[in-house]
Formats: structure tokens, sequence, C-alpha cells
């Protein structure tokens, strides 16, 4: 029998699991959204949702992977700040006491995302590689000499929290972070005051009834041909190219993938806008440089999980 791997990602707004084989064959793909409870609530969507496969399928399960969006401490303990609850929480104990799997491993989402690229997409054949993940969220997974780096407290990547301002205001919200100019939630933010601010009404009745109010809602305004909203996504995309250009200077990988929700849809939108703002590298280490958008889609994340248990000391 092939062996095989469940997998599951949680990520700010959403679940996606499936089953994933030794040759990469993914079966069973399914997504939820996540409990807005958060706390227990999304614990048992995991447990639920492994228990399935493990009901489900005859395959010979080996594992089973979980990837978060925030930090994996060594002790079990998990932070992640967008899901309700869950600062601090242990979730393998409970895990292991409701499963029964011959291994678990829990990683964060940047390991998870940049093993998935390096396994089955855009980083296959590269040593020294970046995911920049924009969704819920922003933030990078970072190879480096073939290994994620995962730094001293497993918290390497978080480029979500990087400065685009010098004010340095006491409410943080204030503060001009990264993740609060380019991710999903901030670009539903940036075209609701824009329409507000140039006083459309079309503009705005749009967006007042999209549903949910996500950066979805806002791409397919612009496919629906409210072009005055370009604006607002271009000023994104130029940020997201200096971000690129910033990690190129850093880093110096042989290729940048966008990847997540809103990483994919602004790189396939705005490419030249961000190949633009990228010109701002340090110039050697961007001749050898590429930057694509992910083609894995949601499965990035779940290939690099599977990658990560099939492999055991890929992902150390």
């Amino acid at each position: 029998m092939v062996e095989a791997t469940i997998v599951i990602d949680i990520g700010g707004s959403k679940i996606a699991s499936a089953l994933i084989y030794r040759n990469g064959e993914v079966e069973d793909y399914r997504i939820q959204s996540i409990d807005e409870r958060g706390g227990e609530y999304v614990v048992n969507q995991i447990i639920e949702a492994a228990q399935y496969y493990i009901t489900a399928h005859e395959a010979n399960l080996i594992g089973l992977g979980i990837s978060i969006p925030g930090i994996v401490r060594e002790n079990g303990l998990v932070w992640a700040p967008n899901i309700r609850g869950w600062r601090n929480i242990n979730i393998a104990s409970v895990i292991k006491r409701r499963l029964s799997v011959s291994k678990l491993i829990m990683i964060d989402d940047r390991v998870a995302n940049i093993m998935g690229e390096y396994w089955q997409g855009a980083v296959k054949g590269a040593s020294n590689a970046v995911s920049l993940m924009i969704g819920t969220g922003v933030a990078a997974g970072l190879l480096i000499n073939g290994k994620p780096l995962r730094g001293s407290s497993g918290v390497a990547g978080a480029v979500g929290w990087w400065l685009l301002s010098r004010r340095v205001p006491k409410h943080k919200s204030l503060r001009g972070f990264l993740e609060d100019e380019v991710s999903g939630p901030a670009i539903f933010r940036k075209t609701y005051r824009y329409c507000l601010r140039i006083g459309n009404e079309d503009c705005l009745n749009i967006i007042r009834n999209c549903n949910p109010p996500n950066a979805y809602c806002v791409f397919q305004m612009l496919d629906r041909g409210v072009v005055l909203i370009k604006p607002v996504l271009e000023e994104v995309a130029a940020i997201v190219g200096i971000t690129a250009a910033n990690l190129i200077s850093l880093v110096n990988p042989e290729v940048v993938v966008l990847s997540g929700g809103v990483g994919v849809e602004i790189g396939r939108r705005f490419m030249n806008t961000i190949l633009e703002s990228v010109k701002v590298a340090q110039p050697y280490s961007l001749r050898g440089s590429r930057i694509v958008v992910s083609q894995l889609g949601y499965l990035s994340n779940l290939y690099g999980l599977a990658y990560c248990i099939m492999s055991s000391n890929a992902c150390i």
C-alpha cells in the first residue's frame, strides 16, 4: 500500500486539508471556513478533519502534519495572533490525546510554504529562495542553502512586522507595519477609504455589499470594470515590489515566489509594477534572482507538510 500523509493547513480565515502520497499525488482536497470563535473550536475542526481522512481512506498513513499561521514552540505551545484564543495554546497535546497517529509534526506556515514550493513548485532545484506569503497576514518563508531558516526562536520570516514609516506612535495600529499595507484586510480597508474619498457612489455601493468583506471582493470589482480602484492596487503592488527588493538584498535568493491568496492575485495582475519597484534591490543579487507567482495555490503549505513528514531531516 502506498504511503500517504494527512496534511492540514490552518490559515487566518480557512482550513485546507488533503491526503498526499509519496509521489506527490493529492487526494480529497477539502477547504472550510475557520470557526470564528477560535480557541478549542478550531482545535476541534483540526481533529475532525484528521479523523475524516483516517476513517475514509485505506492508505498507509505515515503521519499527520499541521501548519500554523504563527509560532510553534518546541514545547508544543502555539501562538497565532490571527486566530482568537490562540496565544500560547497547546494544540499538540490535545491532538495526541484524541487521535491515534504514528507521527505528528506541527510547523509554522512559513516553513510549510517554502518547503512545498521546494518539493513541487517554483523553488524546485534552488538552494536559496524566498516565498513572500500575502493573505490575511504577511510572512516570508526562507530557504538558505537548501534548509528552511527558523531563527533562534522559530520566528524568522515575520516580515509583516517590517516598518514602512519612521513614525513610532504609541498605538501599534498606526506604526505603518507592512501587514497593515498589503494584507487582504488592509486592501479592503484601503479600497473602502478610497471610494469614500473620491465620493463615487457606484464604488461605495459595490464595496458595501461585499460579503465577506475581503480582498477577493476588491479583485472581483476590478474584474467587473471598476477601474477607478486600480490606483489602490497599484500602490499595494509597488510596496510588494519594494518588499521583494529588500528580501533579495538580504537573502540573495535564486527565486522569490509570490504566494498566498493576495500574493498570487497581485502578482498575476500587477507584475509589471512589482518588477519596476524591485529594481531598487542590490544590483548583483537582483541579476541572479527571478520573481514568480506560485502555481500551487493553497496546496503550497500542504505539499510542504507532506514533504517534512516524508523527509525526516529536510525541515529541521
